[in-house]
């Protein structure tokens, strides 16, 4: 009998090539003389008949059995027969980033059933108007992450691929997009009773769009699915699409009633649309990179920005936080002179939801390729400029509050300490954004210190913002916005993680190190006058070194030392026994000595040119001048270098 499309036997073919029965299974046939691969599992891709072979190790290797149900195959090729073996390990060969999605999805669904709802008399959870809708949509997307589990199981027909997985998946997760146009629709059309879109929605939405997302195991080639990719593309930037017309309507509805706010005073009307300018920049810019520039530094950012929010609609979900806990497009009016609140329209909780998309594994194709440390650091550049517009709309909303004082129209007590104190701190932390910003961006190795050092000054002043921020005069309550929390918390931590903790990011400090700076003793210690020193002489400067403003590399600005040698005779000693030039050994060897320095002792001492060439900071041009003069301890110092 024909073995046919039928797969091998447990143990693979024999050792001397195909079975004897002549006929090849319909998946790749074993190598002449190679032994059988191991069987992909269902639901993995497995590769197509006429395609290369790949490479051993790889999803469908040499002599694996055919494709399953649930593994990937090229649109309109039929898949081979079930074999009759035992039935797969449903969670073998699952990369650990596809349970992590999974986990991550689950547990912002079932959490967002803890947040609220809408505004109604008072913040509304799944509960108390019995929004079962919301629970039922939310359930359907949970069910939906067991879907790649059964079709490794082989509970699916045959015709199962998981071309029908990844399009399954797609309509279970719907139902919770179509309940969130259903309460954004209704909190348009509320005037007098405002109904809202709570932060359920916002955890919600992102776990949604986390289980809808086709796994990393069910991705195939790119050259041959590239449609997936041009998909989630779109989803990320319909959801920025989004966030920006419920922005626009927001303000158009608060334009709308903006003469009821100018009779109460003209900063009522200016204040929330500088409020709102600011908020939008936030949700959106992050979205644009990811989505037009197509940058994975700012897909990266984006991301973080996500997790940020989800963890603070989570800690703000109780009665007694001030956090956000209900956007409405009838909002606009409130909150602004605080920094950041997200209360000025409805947009900014969906934020999350376009980090989940761009989290995608079909969604990274579609962006441009960077090495991996690179993508870090611009990562590390696009939080200070976040920084920058955090800390600007702290300073913003403590100037519009002064004005407010100024005029008698805010009716609390005057917090005037805290409104100074919140626009000196914000502007220090401004600065230090662009400051960082500039260093980081012009020499990657030399601006990591003092971006760290201003992740690190962000968070001890954010503290003392949100530490000083004033008590609310109806609830008497301290009022923290989600602006404290980044300033303090959120982007300091950022810009650390993405400077020290990706493995590609240390390995390249370790490679460019940065030059050492010149240690100036004689800021704090007594030294005599140059003219009053014993025995030395001011050597002339040299040509010297100056460190590119990118790798961090030495590079030459003007030409090295003179090509022919000096005389090997030794320095004239002085009256005193003290060479006449004034250099020491121990100085020719420091790495702290200045290259001006280290030109001067080659050009002057010729005695201390084997300790030049041993300094590890000398610089390449002149370490290639000391090669050339044949010295045999400069050469030996340089082969100790090198080794």
């Amino acid at each position: 009998m024909s073995n046919e499309g039928q797969a091998p036997h447990e143990g693979g073919y024999p050792p001397h090539g195909a079975p004897t029965s002549g006929a090849q299974p319909a998946s790749y046939p074993p190598a002449h003389g190679g032994p059988a691969a191991q069987a992909p599992q269902p639901g993995q891709y497995a590769p197509q008949p006429g395609q290369h072979s790949p490479q051993q190790g790889h999803y469908g290797a040499p002599g694996g059995y055919a494709p399953q149900p649930g593994q990937y195959a090229a649109p309109g090729q039929p898949g081979a027969q079930q074999p009759a073996a035992p039935r797969p390990n449903p969670f073998a060969g699952i990369p650990a980033a596809d349970f992590v999605r999974d986990g991550v999805a689950a547990l912002l669904l079932l959490v967002s059933l803890a947040l609220p709802v809408t505004i109604g008399t008072g913040y509304e959870g799944v509960s108390d108007r019995f929004h079962y809708v919301v629970i039922l949509a939310a359930v359907v997307s949970i069910v939906s992450l067991a879907l790649p589990y059964l079709a490794r199981a082989n509970v699916f027909p045959p015709s199962w691929t998981v071309h029908t997985t990844r399009l399954v998946r797609l309509l279970a997760n719907a139902p919770y997009v179509v309940v969130l146009l259903v309460y954004v629709v209704l909190d348009a059309l509320t005037n007098d009773d405002v109904q809202g879109v709570g932060t359920t929605f916002a955890l919600g939405l992102a776990g949604a769009v986390l289980a809808a997302q086709p796994r990393q195991c069910e991705m195939g080639p790119e050259d041959q699915d590239r449609a997936v990719s041009v998909l989630w593309w779109r989803i990320t930037a319909g959801i920025g699409a989004f966030i920006a017309l419920t922005s626009v309507v927001s303000l158009v509805l608060f334009l709308i009633d903006a003469g009821d706010y100018a009779d109460i005073g003209f900063l009522y009307v200016v204040g929330p649309i500088v409020a709102w300018l600011l908020t939008v920049a936030f949700s959106l810019w992050a979205i644009f990179g990811t989505v037009v520039q197509r940058s994975s530094s700012w897909r990266l950012t984006l991301i973080g920005l996500g997790t940020v929010l989800v963890c603070a609609f989570v800690f703000g979900a109780g009665d007694d936080a001030s956090l956000v806990k209900v956007q409405s497009m009838h909002q606009v009016a409130g909150a602004f002179v605080y920094p950041l609140s997200l209360m000025t329209g409805l947009g900014a909780i969906f934020v999350p939801a376009a980090a989940a998309a761009a989290a995608a594994p079909a969604t990274v194709r579609a962006l441009s390729r960077e090495p991996r440390e690179q993508i870090w650091f611009g990562t590390a550049i696009h939080a200070l400029e976040y920084l920058l517009v955090v800390a600007g709309s702290a300073v913003v909303g403590a100037v519009l509050w002064m004005f407010l004082e100024e005029n008698g129209l805010y009716g609390g007590d005057k917090p005037t300490g805290a409104i100074v104190t919140t626009i000196i701190l914000g502007l220090i932390i401004a600065a230090g954004a662009v400051y960082a910003r500039m260093e980081l961006t012009k020499n990657t190795a030399g601006g990591r210190i003092p971006a760290l050092a201003v992740a690190g000054g962000t968070f001890v002043l954010g503290l003392v913002i949100l530490i000083v921020a004033p008590t609310e005069q109806y609830r008497d309550m301290k009022f923290v916005t989600v602006g404290h929390l980044l300033l303090a918390f959120g982007l300091p931590a950022m810009i650390a993680i993405a400077l020290t903790g990706p493995k590609a990011v240390r390995e390249y400090f370790a490679a460019n190190r940065p030059a050492p700076r010149t240690v100036n003793d004689s800021a704090y210690q007594w030294t005599a006058p140059q003219a009053q020193a014993p025995g030395y002489q001011q050597a002339p400067q040299q040509p010297y070194q100056q460190q590119a403003p990118t790798t961090g590399a030495w590079q030459t600005q003007q030409a090295p030392p003179p090509s022919a040698p000096a005389p090997q005779a030794p320095a004239a000693p002085t009256t005193d026994g003290a060479p006449s030039h004034g250099y020491t050994a121990a100085q020719a060897a420091d790495p702290a000595t200045p290259p001006a320095v280290l030109a001067d002792i080659v050009q002057h001492a010729p005695e201390l040119r084997a300790q030049v060439a041993g300094n590890p900071t000398t610089y390449p041009a002149l370490v290639d001048w000391l090669a050339q003069l044949g010295d045999p301890d400069v050469d030996a110092a340089l082969r100790k270098r090198k080794g």
